[in-house]
């Protein structure tokens, strides 16, 4: 008796180890789906000018570091950015990530990406999981690959 429901058991424990990978790969694909869908989001908002739409693809703890200037934190660069937003808008924006890593809360993201015809560069960002299981951008890293 006793070894059958020790049997019975490790059955159990074998059977719920293994639905545990299944589980993580869906979520690991749904994460990775959602940093994507960000990426759209950010070269769609840029290129409209949609400043409200750019900053709420942030986390408010991020910090945006850009070429040739010392990292900004998220509550001193979103308030240039509607401005900038409106004098200047590119004719296109594409952002092409090479890789999206998903560890727990973190996650990190590389690639290139151009705006018009013109500039072209790469990026290494940090995104940080929100309470409510949504991404938010917490680094931003860039460098053009054009002068």
């Amino acid at each position: 008796m006793f070894r059958r429901v020790k049997l019975a058991l490790l059955a159990s424990t074998v059977a719920v180890a293994c639905t545990f990978p299944a589980v993580t790969w869906a979520n690991q694909a749904s994460d990775e789906k959602a940093i994507l869908e960000i990426w759209s989001a950010y070269s769609s908002a840029r290129v409209a000018g949609d400043s409200d739409t750019w900053l709420a693809l942030w986390d408010v703890e991020g910090k945006r570091m850009a070429p040739g200037m010392p990292a900004a934190p998220f509550e001193k660069f979103s308030q240039g950015i509607p401005a900038a937003f409106a004098a200047s808008q590119p004719p296109s924006m594409t952002i092409d990530a090479d890789e999206v890593v998903i560890m727990g809360d973190w996650a990190f993201s590389s690639g290139n990406f151009k705006v018009g015809e013109k500039v072209d560069g790469k990026f290494l960002t940090v995104f940080r999981r929100q309470e409510d299981g949504s991404w938010r951008i917490y680094r931003d890293a860039f460098n053009m690959n054009t002068q």
